[in-house]
């Protein structure tokens, strides 16, 4: 049972047009909720159509990106939900649209709680995105943490990256470059 998302065209980078995403904020936010309910076998179409569920979550999640800050208020929600795939689909939307200084401040502070790996890296990859030079103490631990997971390291480089306009992927070493870094802008950063 396809819905009417699914028609909208993407781009190269499979992008779709956020411009065809015109309903409310509210249709969208329903729409992720459906998903939800699916993960627990909630969803009668769950069952005939396995798509769905994903299809659901995908054009909710740009459908919310495309609402712009209109959507911040339910994302942060998803920040609080029990679904790991929630939080990081939270993390994901507030990245993309969440330019405010609260909305930074959340992210650190689920940050510093969140135990799924994915909505992790989901959080330090939204943290990136805003840019915002108060995320750089919490990168510089992941970074330095030989113990945290490699994937982890390597999005908190990323992410360290994108806040001071370094390319620390293109290094030979990228977290030995980017702990060089820290090292040398430790005490202009924290």
């Amino acid at each position: 049972m396809p819905i009417k998302e699914d028609s909208i065209p993407v781009d190269k980078r499979g992008l779709p047009d956020l411009s065809r995403y015109t309903d409310s904020v509210e249709y969208y936010a329903e729409m992720y909720g459906r998903f939800i309910t699916s993960l627990n076998g909630g969803w009668p179409w769950a069952t005939y159509e396995t798509s769905l569920p994903w299809s659901s979550r995908v054009h909710a999640t740009w459908g919310l990106i495309a609402k712009g800050a209109a959507a911040v208020p339910y994302a942060l929600k998803l920040l609080e939900s029990a679904e790991p795939d929630a939080r990081e689909d939270g993390a994901t939307i507030l990245g993309a649209i969440g330019k405010d200084e609260s909305v930074v401040t959340e992210l650190l502070a689920r940050l510093n709680a969140e135990t799924d790996t994915t909505a992790r890296d989901s959080l330090i990859s939204a943290l990136g995105e805003l840019r915002s030079r108060r995320a750089i103490p919490t990168l510089a631990v992941i970074i330095r943490d030989e113990t945290a997971d490699g994937d982890t390291r390597w999005t908190a480089v990323e992410s360290l990256g994108k806040i001071v306009r370094r390319r620390f992927l293109k290094q030979m070493s990228p977290i030995e470059a980017a702990i060089n870094w820290l090292n040398k802008h430790d005490s202009k950063v924290s």
